[in-house]
């Protein structure tokens, strides 16, 4: 049986959906009842708290392959040490845990990057999928900026990113949770090419047929725009700090780990914004 955590999150939602197309046995770990009423239908759900490894313990009863997704905290490392060691005493033959490209440039990746060498020395077996940044995130962060204004801001300057779709994410990971073949690989997950904030909104203007925007805010100002949105400084800071790793060009590298796993080409800009028109204010 196969166990995925965080998943009411983007990722472990659509790993979720994919993997129970497979037919695998399935348990879907959540935070709370009310969000594992949101699982699909037939899938075995358990309640989850990083904090309360003794939780986790519990989940694993009977699972043989873990997908660990930590929570966005400051104090991910440690909790992912705690998890890890659960798992490790569970017997769990198979982790996968979702990191992060850009190693230890940014204050996101450099945590996911302290996990991974933990996980290495518990000697569980293991795989990293270190994705880049999302295109979905254009959905999460900024839709409402895109109907309302025909605009998205951000601070990366022109720096080019090399944006994976969420999908090509989820179906890598169920790649290596059903299958041999993948313990001790580290799997780079980008998608085709490296597009700047300016040739997305060129991108976005085909697809939702308006004029889109890109507006680039100074660093102090995107903080204040950040904290004005209600988020802790601590996350602020971390996304100021990968927006430098954009505008730097640190994560402009395009691998070719999507197609080598999933035998396809990864997802472009241009089909992720067809396919997520009505979600980011067209027609």
């Amino acid at each position: 049986m196969i166990l995925i955590t965080g998943a009411s999150g983007n990722v472990g939602r659509e790993v979720l959906k994919q993997i129970s197309a497979t037919g695998a046995q399935v348990r879907a770990a959540y935070q709370s009842p009310e969000k594992a009423a949101e699982a699909p239908q037939g899938v075995e759900t358990v309640i989850v708290d990083f904090n309360r490894p003794e939780t986790l313990g519990a989940a694993l009863k009977g699972i043989g392959s873990v997908f660990l997704v930590g929570p966005v905290a400051p104090n991910l490392v440690e909790l992912e040490s705690k998890a890890t060691e659960e798992i490790k005493q569970s017997g769990v033959r198979r982790l996968v845990k979702l990191s992060a490209m850009g190693t230890r440039a940014a204050t996101f990746p450099r945590q996911h990057a302290d996990s991974e060498d933990r996980i290495k020395d518990s000697g569980v077996p293991w795989t990293f999928l270190r994705p880049n940044g999302f295109m979905q995130n254009m959905v999460i962060y900024n839709a409402r900026t895109l109907r309302d204004q025909n605009a998205f801001y951000g601070s990366q300057g022109e720096g080019q990113v090399s944006h994976v779709d969420i999908r090509d994410v989820a179906a890598v990971a169920v790649r290596v949770l059903i299958e041999d073949g993948h313990a001790g690989r580290t799997y780079t997950l980008t998608g085709p090419e490296a597009l700047s904030n300016s040739r997305i909104a060129r991108i976005l203007s085909d697809s939702l047929g308006r004029q889109i925007q890109y507006v680039n805010l100074p660093p102090e100002q995107m903080r204040q725009a950040l904290a004005g949105a209600g988020m802790p400084e601590w996350n602020a800071n971390g996304i100021l700090d990968l927006e430098t790793l954009y505008r730097d060009g640190g994560a402009s590298t395009v691998t070719g780990d999507v197609e080598l796993v999933l035998r396809r080409q990864p997802f472009t800009y241009a089909e992720f914004a067809r396919d997520y028109g009505p979600a980011l204010g067209g027609l």
